[in-house]
Parts: C-alpha cells; structure tokens; sequence
C-alpha cells in the first residue's frame, strides 16, 4: 500500500475538526498520515487535535508562531508529508469513508499525476443540502478550468512522485489554490476527474469565499493577469465561470442514501 498524507491548515475551527478528523479515520483505505498545521488559532482547535493525536499516532500536529494563511500551513505541511500521495482537506469538510480508496484506485489505474472529484454541499449544522452538487469532468486542462473552476480543495490529490515541487502561493488573498492548480496547468499537468461525490463541503456564514461578489472580481483579477492568454479568451473563460456558479447552486442534488451514509452527517 501507498501511504497518503492528508494535509489539513486548521484556524479557529474547534466546533468541526473533530468530525473532519473522525471522517479521515474512518477510511476504509488505512495506509495514511494526518499533518495538521494550527495557523496561531485563538480558540481550542489545536486542543482538540492534541487529544486526538493522543489516541492517534497517524495524527502530527505543527503551529505557526503566527497567522500566516493557509498557503504557508499547506507549504509546511508538505514538507512534513512522508507520504508518496498528498491528499487536501479543509478543517470542516468530511469525506466519505470511500474517499481514499476509490480515488488512489482512480489513480493508479489511469497513471495520473492529479486528480480531483465531485462534491455536494452541506450547511454549517452538518445537513445535506438540497441543492449545489459540484460534477466533474473525467480530464481537465487549464481552458476548463478556468471556465468552471471544478477543483474543490478538499477533493485533489497529487502524486509526489510525479509532480515532487507542488508549492502554495503564501500571498494572503483568496484563490491560493487555484493559483498552485494554474501552475500546474502551464506545466502541462492535466487533472482527472472522478465524478463520485466523495467530499460534503460546509457551507458557513463566515467563510472567506462566502462574499461572492468579492470571489468573483478576485477571480477576474487573476484571469486577466494571464498575459499567455488573449484578452478576449480571458473575458470569456470569465464569464463562462460566472454562469457555471450559478448553475451549480441552482442544481439539485439528490443523493441516494446509500452515498449519504458514507458520510458522517444528517440526512436529508
């Protein structure tokens, strides 16, 4: 078996590390590392990560004298990592229990270098929304992506052997991850997609990306900073984006129950 590091930041999250943790350790693949980096967190977070890698070894727990952003806690967790597959996870979305299995497997069969998967949407209780299911596409390059910016961070995984220099950007603004995921693409990198819902990402009103309109003109930003790119095919990479965002939250779900029991939340 390959081992899989899961690198998670974590800041200021007490009330869902816990589950998100219990998520990872009820993988049905085992052969796996949890690297936590606590972001200077002011409330009980890196507590509850102690007390867990307390009764779990898997569990490696590293801070940062100060706040620096997820960028720097990714960065830091990887080169942690002693694991050969990097797997992301945020401090409160859950996995189902099939996660590592199905996607490594995907993997390997199809001798990718990235990959990522579909998604559905929970709220900040842990309920399952009715509406938002994110599908993806079976190979990804950079003109799709940048038209429906699929990749959710918490579905990729990387194989560090075949893309060892992966680095975050560290500047403190949204879109971190997709600009690594850019990088990746000028490199000729192409991401394969594994339409199976295996990642429930929490919505909460206090998220950084919850202020959409402030998401898309960041988003627009880094689109027009893609000087590779006509002006023109910029725009409209753009605006196809903007309406995939909508259509993905008009979009009703419908998850069997078979799928929501892989998770650890309530049903619908």
């Amino acid at each position: 078996m390959e081992k899989v590091s899961v690198i998670i930041p974590l800041y200021n999250c007490e009330k869902f590390i816990k589950q998100t943790l219990g998520s990872v350790q009820n993988q049905t693949y085992s052969d796996w590392e949890i690297i936590v980096v606590d972001d200077a967190s002011t409330d009980n977070s890196r507590q509850e990560v102690e007390k867990m890698a307390k009764k779990d070894n898997r569990i490696k727990l590293y801070s940062q004298p100060q706040n620096r952003g997820v960028g720097a806690c990714r960065n830091l967790a990887i080169r942690k990592a002693s694991g050969r597959y990097l797997a992301f996870l945020d401090s409160d979305d859950l996995w189902s229990k099939l996660k590592l299995e199905q996607q490594l497997r995907f993997m390997q069969q199809n001798d990718l270098a990235a990959s990522h998967t579909a998604f559905a949407f929970m709220s900040e209780k842990g309920a399952v929304l009715d509406k938002g299911k994110v599908e993806v596409d079976r190979e990804l390059g950079m003109a799709r992506y940048m038209k429906t910016t699929q990749i959710g961070m918490s579905t990729v995984m990387i194989d560090r052997q075949k893309i060892p220099d992966l680095r975050f950007p560290e500047e403190r603004e949204l879109c971190e991850d997709a600009k690594a995921w850019m990088g990746l693409f000028h490199k000729g990198v192409k991401f394969g997609g594994l339409n199976e819902i295996l990642l429930l990402y929490r919505v909460r009103e206090n998220q950084l990306s919850g202020n959409k309109l402030h998401m898309a003109m960041n988003t627009l930003r880094r689109y027009m900073r893609e000087d590779n790119l006509p002006a023109y095919k910029r725009l409209y990479y753009f605006l196809n984006y903007a309406c995939n965002g909508v259509m993905k939250r008009m979009n009703k779900t419908q998850l069997p129950k078979d799928i929501i029991r892989n998770f650890n939340c309530k049903e619908l």
